[in-house]
């Protein structure tokens, strides 16, 4: 059964409706996060390129594609049950994992702007991929960031985010003064939260002006006919290690759609195992999609 009253799963669903992110503290342990801390460290020892082949140093920003395939600790994350309980209840189950994206963002001094130490700010995601209609974007994907080291103070480089911003297409209110938008909230958290959003949502990364480097993992997921971010398929050997749900979250073919299948569209079930692991946990109520209220 799940761990999660049905009550609590409502109340997250209208919270994430109205705000476009949802801040849940804990749910990794200590444990976890310093072992998910160790792998990035790793990959800071031994990534020389970050995504679209920018050369790196050790101790330098890190931000990597498709990351699920780096550590067991990582893919590990990708049905985590409580949170995939989580998604389902503000998605449907007809989903898959469309990327995975590591970020390491040290801190730098107070003369060094945002975008000097990131490239970019404010945006929301998936911002070419639709248009408005009836003045709202489509709610295309859901981000999973996992936080391994502690955010709780400004300025450490965690994600700020403007509420409500998902529900309007366009730019939120704009103050000229600060060059910020109108509302925008800080999230300071431990390490071990995980923040959920939807690509609607205006955020940016804060700048880091601490001495701890900031280390994180997002997962974003998406209707499985959408096509993945920064994958095409994973082989074999990952799919028949495992489970059928992760399968299915790994955007694995179960009827075959060059034959007549069309298993990423109907949700039929033995496309989508999720749907029975719900109904295992006593959430068979959740639909293949769900309705925005």
């Amino acid at each position: 059964m799940s761990t999660i009253t049905a009550k609590d799963l409502q109340e997250m669903k209208a919270e994430f409706f109205e705000n476009g992110f949802l801040v849940l503290p804990g749910v990794l342990s200590p444990e976890e996060c310093q072992a998910c801390v160790a792998v990035m460290d790793e990959l800071d020892r031994t990534e020389k390129f970050n995504t679209s082949r920018r050369p790196r140093q050790p101790g330098e920003n890190l931000e990597l594609r498709n990351c699920v395939l780096r550590a067991p600790e990582f893919m590990d994350l990708v049905d985590r049950p409580e949170i995939l309980e989580i998604l389902a209840t503000l998605t449907g189950y007809n989903i898959q994992l469309g990327n995975s994206h590591a970020f390491i963002r040290p801190g730098y001094e107070k003369n060094v702007s945002l975008l000097e130490q990131t490239g970019f700010s404010w945006h929301y995601d998936l911002g070419q991929a639709a248009i408005p209609v009836n003045g709202r974007l489509p709610h295309l994907a859901t981000r999973v960031g996992y936080f391994f080291t502690p955010l709780d103070k400004p300025d450490m480089g965690s994600i700020s985010v403007v509420p409500g911003s998902h529900r309007t297409a366009g730019r939120p209110a704009w103050n000229r003064a600060t060059d910020q938008p109108y509302g925008a909230v800080e999230l300071l958290i431990d390490a071990g939260t995980v923040v959920i959003f939807d690509n609607r949502l205006w955020h940016t990364p804060a700048p880091n002006y601490s001495e701890l480097s900031r280390k994180n993992l997002y997962l974003e997921y998406a209707p499985r006919w959408m096509r993945p971010f920064d994958y095409y398929t994973y082989d074999e050997a990952v799919l028949s290690a495992s489970s059928p749900v992760r399968q299915q979250l790994l955007g694995h073919d179960f009827t075959d759609i060059t034959d007549g299948g069309l298993g990423y569209q109907t949700g039929k079930d033995i496309d989508n195992p999720l749907k029975a692991w719900l109904e295992d946990r006593g959430l068979g109520d959740i639909p293949m999609i769900v309705r925005e209220d």
